[in-house]
């Protein structure tokens, strides 16, 4: 049995193909792979990499487990509450948006332009509706059924990490998980492994080549900020990434 880790994907759907397809032939019957989340925003095809997700998902042997990042976290509260807009104003959500429909796209820009202020002054709904009607059904059963945590024999798996002073996983808070601790990594010395994203924290060889930062018991593998998507399998601890495929966007 082997667990195979994915990094944040933010939309890059190209980078996400490239690894999936050195991943089929890796991860069979009695192995896990888990999704670390932020598979939306900033890339131009959010829609398209939750969707090569769930093929995935149908056609491999292996357990496929899909984390929860603080992307989709702010997405779902926005669904919740039309009335919340920090996914639309600080996730670079346009993009997502964009990539299941072009007119909710323009409607929401629009609606956004005429706001102005009333967004952070006022209790001011926006028409979300357009957006989240597009959604398939299987598509938002994926948002909300995305999990916080995964724990194994080969390791720790979430997001962004955890409290380092917290030693119950059950007693971890979701902000810890999913947004992250400032004392982490820095301050871990558990024995478990920790795999998390998130952070855009990578190791660079001479060549400037993104890779999985490796601190003790943590590895930290998002990459995508800088066009390549990480992967890493335990307990071997080998690497797959794909080539790079550029993506615009910031870290976290």
């Amino acid at each position: 049995m082997s667990t195979i880790a994915i990094g944040d994907i933010h939309g890059n759907l190209a980078a996400l193909l490239d690894l999936l397809g050195q991943l089929s032939a890796e991860a069979g019957r009695g192995d896990a792979v888990v999704f670390l989340g932020d598979y939306i925003d900033r890339g131009p095809d959010s829609r398209g990499c939750i969707e090569a997700i769930l093929s995935f998902r149908a056609q491999t042997d292996a357990e496929v487990i899909c984390l929860q990042g603080n992307h989709e976290e702010w997405l779902l509260r926005t669904h919740d509450d039309y009335t919340r807009h920090s996914w639309l104003l600080g996730m670079e959500a346009l993009d997502t948006v964009r990539s299941y429909s072009p007119d909710a796209e323009h409607v929401l820009r629009e609606a956004l332009r005429e706001a102005g202020l009333g967004l952070y002054l006022e209790s001011c709904r926006l028409p979300y509706e357009l957006f989240f009607s597009t959604v398939p059904s299987s598509h938002r059963a994926f948002f909300k059924d995305l999990a916080l945590f995964f724990s194994n024999d080969d390791g720790f798996y979430s997001h962004a990490g955890l409290d380092p002073h917290v030693t119950n996983a059950a007693q971890q808070t979701s902000e810890a998980l999913v947004w992250g601790h400032a004392r982490f990594p820095t301050e871990y010395r558990g024995d478990e492994i920790v795999v998390y994203g998130h952070w855009n924290n990578p190791d660079f060889d001479v060549n400037g080549w993104p890779t999985a930062r490796i601190r003790g018991n943590t590895i930290g593998i998002d990459t995508i900020a800088h066009g390549v998507l990480t992967a890493i399998r335990l307990p071997d601890r080998r690497i797959f990434q794909s080539a790079r495929h550029v993506v615009t966007g910031a870290a976290l």
